[in-house]
């Protein structure tokens, strides 16, 4: 996810798409905030007019014509790098939502109820230098079904990458998320918290409703107790994902096995998704299934890592088996070690206080490298060469 490094001034904004009472929710929305153009540009004389004026912000009508304002996402950021672009439109939609993201565009805004991610969009951009500066990388890791063991993946992974970035673990396991329990964390407050509170979301208030474990991992954890919460929006879940890369350098997001919108959003949004199975073959299909998903969300294969969990010699499938089934690399495989592993979740510890020794703390370890490096697949220590190499021999 990337942002702009920004300056003082009343910001350049481009109108396209809009009709004249889109304009005036837009003016009523923004007032000073912004230099206005008298009227919308249409869709077609978009790129002209971006690349006349170069604005700060563009804001898209999404309601006149849905797919042109989609085409025009990507054309207008290659056109003008760090462009900010926000959608608007009358409806919530969960598709068109997605397909903005994919786009390119930062925020969708829903008028008038919603004019303060649209007021703070461009109160952000205001006078933006032509200096960009890269936000801080989200990585999803996703399930392939339950007791896959993502979540301690996550953690651990987490910790080991909190010695050299400053990270963020956001936990979207609405139903039974337990981020804070495998850290042993007593959060003061939580990611519903912050639900709530959006038109206060920044920075400051981030930092106030994270909890801080001793390995320096910063955690948004699901409240101690299950609540009952009503649907949660994938734009709320993009802002709150935006704040945390903008604070972050790394955003790991714990998505469990769940599909709903909070997940799905993330999975749009991430640049780089740790797609996790074990070597069975249910687990091995559902993994396939989602893939299948991230394809009709318009997910590029080369950000998908799959890494097989609890590796171990009484596997039911080998790695040349996941591979042919689902079409894709086994990028890393990590030793089954459940003796160790349980006792580290159950004390509330990092599998490293636990056991450094434990080949399964060796591969998590090594899996550094598909984030910060984006290698497609990592040597693990309990197969002894690579993945290729085990192959081929």
């Amino acid at each position: 996810m990337r942002n702009r490094r920004l300056a003082r001034g009343a910001a350049s904004v481009v109108v396209i798409g809009v009709d004249p009472l889109g304009m005036g929710l837009i003016r009523e929305c923004l007032g000073t905030e912004a230099v206005l153009p008298s009227h919308a540009t249409p869709y077609d004389e978009a790129l002209h007019v971006v690349r006349k004026t170069r604005p700060n912000v563009v804001v898209m009508g999404f309601d006149s014509d849905f797919h042109e304002a989609v085409q025009l996402g990507p054309q207008l950021a290659a056109e003008l790098p760090g462009l900010h672009m926000v959608a608007i439109s009358e409806r919530t939609d969960p598709e068109r939502i997605r397909a903005a993201m994919r786009a390119g565009y930062r925020e969708y805004v829903v008028l008038p109820e919603d004019a303060e991610p649209l007021r703070k969009a461009v109160h952000e951009s205001s006078g933006a230098s032509e200096d960009s500066n890269d936000q801080g990388n989200v990585v999803a890791f996703v399930s392939s079904k339950g007791g896959a063991g993502v979540s301690f993946l996550t953690v651990n992974i987490a910790a080991e990458l909190s010695a050299m970035e400053r990270v963020a673990v956001v936990d979207l396991d609405f139903s039974m998320g337990d981020i804070a329990g495998f850290l042993d964390l007593q959060p003061q407050s939580s990611l519903h918290d912050v639900l709530r509170n959006l038109d206060r979301l920044d920075e400051r208030m981030l930092a106030g409703s994270v909890a801080v474990h001793p390995s320096k991992v910063h955690v948004l954890a699901q409240p101690n107790q299950l609540v009952d919460f009503e649907e949660v929006h994938g734009e709320d879940v993009l802002r709150v994902l935006t704040a945390s890369a903008a604070s972050y350098q790394y955003v790991l997001v714990d998505c469990g096995g769940r599909i709903d919108e909070a997940t799905l959003t993330a999975t749009s949004v991430a640049d780089t998704i740790i797609l996790v199975t074990t070597p069975e073959v249910v687990a091995v299909r559902n993994a396939w299934r989602r893939l299948q998903m991230m394809e009709k969300l318009g997910v590029d294969r080369s950000n998908v890592r799959l890494v097989v969990n609890k590796w171990g010699k009484s596997n039911e499938l080998r790695q040349s088996d996941i591979e042919t089934n689902l079409g894709v690399p086994v990028a890393a495989t990590i030793a089954a070690d459940p003796t160790a592993c349980q006792r580290a979740v159950n004390q509330g510890l990092l599998l490293r206080e636990v056991a450094p020794r434990s080949p399964t703390y060796k591969d998590i370890a090594a899996t550094l490298d598909l984030i910060t490096d984006r290698a497609a697949t990592v040597v693990s220590s309990s197969q002894g060469k690579s993945f290729f190499g085990g192959l081929f021999g």
